[in-house]
């Protein structure tokens, strides 16, 4: 990947790219918490739980990727998630108390995913990412949305 930065129309500076991409790295942090959480909850379900366990290693290559990025721009990246996230995952675990945990999991995960879409939506489409931002959020965003779409159809089944 060519690291210059090579601003799109639109980009004001170099730290709003930061700011855009630590934002989209707080809510991967999640979403890689997320799937550790939901991994557990479905320890009945190999299927299932090596789906979780793949997502969350695939997230982890994408805050890594993300991370760097911020690096090459001079920036200090994330490596925390958002209070938001903490909240989704403890209401994971107490939702799971009154219902199948499996379809709980499923659930949580699905609205995380659809939350975390929407919002690489909106910073593909706020013009303050550079060219090489863009590419990661891209590659990111296409692995999201194929996970919303997977835990949509397991949800749609149970």
């Amino acid at each position: 990947m060519d690291i210059t930065n090579t601003p799109t129309p639109g980009v004001q500076t170099k730290e709003d790219v930061i700011e855009e991409v630590n934002d989209v790295t707080r809510l991967m942090i999640d979403s890689y918490k997320g799937y550790q959480a939901a991994c557990e909850e479905c320890d009945d379900s190999f299927r299932l739980a090596n789906e979780f366990k793949q997502r969350a290693e695939r997230r982890k290559g994408y805050i890594s990727e993300l991370q760097g990025y911020v690096r090459t721009l001079g920036g200090e990246p994330s490596t925390h998630g958002t209070m938001r996230g903490a909240v989704h995952r403890g209401w994971l675990n107490f939702a799971n108390i009154f219902q199948d945990d499996e379809k709980g999991a499923i659930n949580a995960v699905e609205n995380g995913e659809s939350f975390l879409a929407n919002r690489i939506e909106d910073c593909l489409h706020d013009g303050q990412l550079d060219a090489n931002a863009t590419a990661l959020m891209k590659k990111a965003h296409a692995d999201v949305k194929k996970g919303a779409r997977f835990f949509d159809m397991l949800d749609d089944a149970t």
